[in-house]
């Protein structure tokens, strides 16, 4: 067997999800987006079934959506990208962020993790040879000194989930000029994960691309899934400069070939609107808010999150154990299943007092949530 494996849990979020199955519980370990899936999306999905649309597509994806995913990025940031040679259809953001990182990365080069962080980008790492290299986001508005962003050793690439998940903080212009710098001095890479991109609240989303020196060095991977709501349909995205995609292209052949036809015929049919997109942030924020509250009166401690659909907080003083203890008596007194913090660190004791909470689900879950916690944890 290969021994980078011996290094590679399972899946937390996955068992979790699985726990709250088995047992009938509300899963807030992961999203539920279906919730908001539309249905004129669900009916174009049908029609290209029937149609016959279940073949393979063109290696790299129908140059239709690949169109999409440019336009869109032209009228946010004014960057041109071409779709035919500088863009990827991937099997979901997961897929797109994997085939990068393992085109890019060599045996020890090194590789930036902003912690805590998505569970899935440390195995990544570590199934591509790089070395991790933590930065640290720290309490309670999870920003990074600027001294330990000066003081990282020579890296590859540089990985920036922006918004961030599990705390959906998003990075301010500051942050994200002073990484850029940073990546430039190094003579990196920054690898983007833009998944909740179009999931904020307040503030704006400032992209990488605004840095002109940073376009030959950015790779963006995003998702449909999410903003459509229709995880399970694995349709995502890679965008970045011919002479990185055309290597990230073999990746994807060779791994997936394509991402589900029918899926990215629908995807390409559907108007993604800024309406659209307002709209959903609007549903979202409700959620947020609402969960926010009933968390708040519980006794939980954290900060607001501007982007994803994701609370990460903080139960200290609440609860005398484990992020893990918690878990387990909120699955079993409360019948609610969530992420034991320590899930997003590297250095475990850093997320023992804290669990993350997804507020995509439906308001009649949310609002059972609210009513099995009004009692308190005990």
């Amino acid at each position: 067997m290969n021994s980078i494996l011996e290094k590679i849990d399972e899946s937390i979020i996955m068992e979790m999800t699985r726990v709250a199955f088995e047992n009938d519980a509300i899963n807030l370990a992961e999203n539920t987006t279906e919730i908001f899936t539309p249905e004129n999306l669900i009916r174009v999905a049908k029609e290209a079934i029937s149609g016959g649309l279940n073949g393979y597509s063109i290696v790299g994806g129908r140059k239709s959506l690949k169109s999409l995913v440019v336009n869109k990025i032209k009228r946010e940031t004014g960057i041109d990208f071409d779709p035919e040679k500088e863009v990827i259809i991937t099997c979901g953001a997961s897929e797109g962020f994997a085939a990068s990182m393992y085109s890019l990365v060599e045996s020890e080069n090194g590789v930036v993790i902003p912690e805590p962080f998505y569970e899935n980008y440390l195995p990544i790492v570590n199934l591509s040879r790089g070395k991790p290299i933590f930065l640290s986001l720290n309490d309670p508005d999870y920003s990074f000194h600027f001294t330990d962003l000066q003081k990282l050793p020579n890296f590859k690439v540089f990985i920036l989930n922006n918004p961030h998940n599990p705390t959906g903080k998003l990075f301010s212009e500051e942050e994200i000029k002073a990484i850029g710098e940073t990546i430039i001095a190094k003579d990196g890479y920054l690898l983007v994960d833009e998944t909740y991109k179009d999931i904020i609240f307040e503030d704006e989303y400032i992209s990488p691309l605004k840095n002109p020196d940073l376009v030959d060095r950015t790779i963006l991977v995003g998702s449909f899934s999410v903003v459509l709501s229709v995880s399970g349909w694995r349709v995502g995205y890679v965008v970045a400069k011919e002479s990185i995609i055309k290597e990230i292209k073999k990746v994807h052949y060779y791994n997936n070939i394509c991402a589900p036809t029918p899926f990215q015929w629908a995807c390409e049919n559907f108007e993604l609107s800024p309406g659209y997109i307002k709209g959903i942030q609007d549903k979202y924020r409700k959620k947020r808010d609402f969960l926010s509250r009933t968390l708040k009166k519980v006794g939980f401690d954290f900060r607001k999150p501007e982007g994803t659909y994701y609370i990460f907080a903080n139960f200290e003083g609440l609860w005398d154990g484990t992020d893990w203890g918690l878990a387990k008596y909120l699955l079993k007194n409360k019948n609610m299943a969530v992420v034991p913090g320590s899930a997003f660190y590297f250095d475990k004791e850093k997320g023992k007092r804290k669990v993350r909470f997804s507020f995509a689900q439906s308001d009649i879950l949310l609002k059972e949530v609210s009513n099995l916690l009004s009692s308190g944890i005990t």
